[in-house]
């Protein structure tokens, strides 16, 4: 997409079927995704965070970042500092 870097990124509780290996019953399994936006205003749904946001690169912005949105789920975080952005 875009080759600068985020301002905010949100995470999101996603709950999907998944087939247990055992006894092959169906349980619900719960996992995040994250979405990133742009100073733009573009928004970018589910993306891998940590190739985004150039984990290897900056891992201290990435670490604080993915935290931030891990404790405030549904809501947006600044990028590289992870607080909540109030509207």
């Amino acid at each position: 997409m875009s080759d600068t870097m985020p301002v905010a990124v949100r995470a999101i509780r996603v709950t999907k079927p998944h087939r247990t290996l055992i006894l092959r019953r169906t349980k619900l399994r719960s996992f995040i995704t994250f979405d990133v936006r742009y100073a733009d205003g573009t928004v970018q749904p589910d993306v891998d965070l940590d190739a985004v946001l150039k984990g290897g690169s900056y891992p201290a912005d990435y670490w604080t970042t993915r935290h931030g949105a891990r404790a405030a789920v549904g809501e947006w975080v600044d990028y590289p500092y992870g607080r909540p952005l109030r509207a």
